[in-house]
């Protein structure tokens, strides 16, 4: 798929998104994420949403819709970052965030936990992801990446008690995409 590659043949790196994916052609887009969903579903595993990871819900309006349809059509519940997408796909019945993905590693690591545990009290109702990022603070981990010690003070908030305590205290009802995939299926 020449124009989803750089010159060396990789896919292009997340820090050039905008100047790479202006360039794709959705035919290749399309051959590139079926062909990564059949790999998926030739190893037995039964994927429950596509998610675009760094390409913020596809990066061009065309790209949205190639993945709606796509998503629609393997019955797979979509990830999505962007709350004006999310309102669209709400409206015609399907499943969304109410409000922007919220990304730990956009917090500072200093006061994680209390900024944590504020955020959980203040939570509106509706469907929220947050998108956490948990790590063992290991050599390898450090070595790899420059986040580390936000991945780390993830995990922390993530397997304490005041963790749970908060979830239980507020409500909250922890879930994964397998409802949401219920509702695409």
């Amino acid at each position: 798929m020449p124009t989803l590659v750089d010159e060396t043949g990789n896919f292009h790196r997340h820090e050039s998104n905008a100047a790479y994916v202006a360039g794709f052609a959705l035919e290749q887009v399309e051959i590139e994420f079926r062909a990564q969903i059949e790999a998926v579903l030739d190893l037995g595993l039964r994927p429950t949403h596509l998610d675009w990871h760094c390409l913020a819900d596809g990066g061009r309006p065309d790209i949205f819709d190639l993945t709606v349809g796509l998503a629609k059509e393997y019955g797979l519940a979509l990830r999505l970052h962007d709350g004006n997408r999310a309102e669209r796909l709400q409206r015609s019945g399907l499943p969304a965030n109410n409000r922007e993905l919220i990304d730990s590693t956009r917090l500072e690591t200093e006061g994680k936990t209390a900024r944590f545990v504020q955020m959980l009290r203040e939570l509106p109702a509706g469907l929220t992801e947050w998108a956490v990022h948990p790590a063992l603070d290991t050599v390898e981990a450090r070595a790899i990446d420059a986040w580390w010690s936000k991945r780390v003070a993830d995990l922390e908030f993530l397997t304490s008690q005041e963790a749970r305590d908060t979830i239980s205290s507020e409500g909250i009802v922890l879930l994964d995409y397998r409802p949401l995939q219920s509702v695409w299926d």
